[in-house]
């Protein structure tokens, strides 16, 4: 089956737990910290494991198979991470396979996510990632990405229509509860 933008479907029994209640993607460089507090919050809050590449994985080859292994994929959204050929791969694995996709948006940030920019940069990903990210076209080949005119297509198809919550981590205490209660709201595939 196809859902909009392409992404198939794959279909799961509701007996069916996957290893990782939620897969973090997030650029290192502009958000680690923000990455590793909602990491932290999910575990508390789905009594679950969350996958986070600095904790859980051992072995580049085995990130699609992370992403699949996830009931959903949350993108911490900071200024460059659709830059990094690594996020890029997981965001299309998860596309691809039908693993949802949810976005924590650091708007009020160091590196702020950019709508609009974020949606061009996709729209034109074959053509901008040459330039954003050398090299990335090379990595993302190697891990079966071969056509990125259809790669671009099937993520800018996907990613503006992702429900994001804003995260302001110089928030008060309350204002945090109240974000990480919204993301938690936002899965698709509840405990």
């Amino acid at each position: 089956r196809q859902h909009e933008g392409g992404a198939s479907s794959e279909s799961h029994s509701p007996e069916t737990k996957k290893k990782f209640a939620a897969f973090v993607s997030h650029m290192k460089a502009e958000a680690s910290m923000e990455a590793r507090f909602v990491q932290g919050e999910l575990e508390t809050a789905f009594g679950q494991r969350i996958f986070l590449d600095s904790d859980d994985l051992r072995t580049l080859s085995d990130l699609t198979t992370h992403v699949r292994e996830s009931d959903v994929l949350v993108l911490v959204q900071s200024k460059s991470v659709l830059t990094r050929p690594y996020c890029l791969l997981e965001l299309l694995t998860a596309c691809q396979h039908g693993v949802p996709i949810v976005g924590v948006c650091l708007s009020k940030h160091s590196f702020p996510y950019d709508f609009n920019e974020a949606h061009a940069f996709l729209s034109d990903l074959d053509e901008t990632l040459a330039t954003a990210a050398p090299g990335a076209h090379e990595l993302l080949r190697e891990h079966g990405i071969h056509d990125l005119a259809e790669a671009a297509y099937l993520l800018s198809c996907c990613i503006p229509k992702i429900i994001s919550v804003h995260l302001d981590t110089c928030a008060s205490r309350n204002m945090l509860k109240a974000t990480i209660a919204d993301l938690v709201a936002t899965n698709p595939n509840p405990n």
